[in-house]
């Protein structure tokens, strides 16, 4: 079954290349010597493909967060039985001032504030580089193990590229490629994320 965060992921970016790129790549592709670029709509392009790409990742590490909760208060009580809890409270070490008393008799409470800090940790999320991805995978339900290395260095490649037009003017920016190129690294992007999560 197809997921519900990356059909809708799939269309907003489709709806982006139609608005800011499409009219390019046609261009791009009658004259592909002359072409010069509008760097401005590229720039958007990027932003907000890196927008929609952060928030679907988000997306699904609160799936998996309600996924673990719903486990827990469904009767898995036995952190054997629910092993995902103390990866996520693993993953959250560096946040949260004392590890969870796992083992102890407030082993609910416990589970439930590993879930708030979780999601906090979702909420304040900035980007879709190597540290963010890896933390959002966990919470989605991936083992720290299954992590991709070549989608985080396509996502942290991106991230950095995000990065270039977002803090200064689009006419400086360097590293703009052609329309082509542009949509390639989302396309790409999105092959690996559905191959991941699937």
């Amino acid at each position: 079954m197809a997921c519900v965060h990356f059909e809708y992921l799939q269309k907003r970016i489709d709806a982006l290349k139609a608005k800011f790129v499409q009219a390019q790549l046609e261009e791009e592709n009658r004259e592909p010597l002359s072409y010069i670029p509008d760097t401005d709509s590229l720039a958007a392009f990027r932003l907000l493909a890196h927008a929609e790409i952060e928030d679907y990742l988000e997306r699904k590490a609160t799936q998996g967060l309600s996924r673990i909760e719903s486990d827990f208060s469904g009767g898995r009580k036995a952190i054997r039985e629910c092993i995902d809890i103390l990866v996520v409270a693993l993953t959250l070490i560096d946040t949260l001032k004392q590890m969870p008393r796992l083992e102890s008799p407030h082993w609910e409470s416990d589970v439930a504030r590993t879930i708030k800090h979780a999601r906090d940790s979702v909420r304040e999320n900035n980007g879709i580089k190597e540290y963010s991805f890896a933390r959002l995978a966990v919470f989605a339900g991936k083992m720290p193990d299954e992590i991709d290395n070549a989608l985080v260095a396509s996502l942290t490649s991106y991230g950095s590229s995000r990065g270039d037009v977002a803090h200064q003017s689009a006419a400086r920016v360097t590293t703009i490629l052609a329309p082509s190129a542009e949509a390639k690294a989302v396309d790409d992007i999105l092959k690996q994320l559905e191959g991941y999560f699937s």
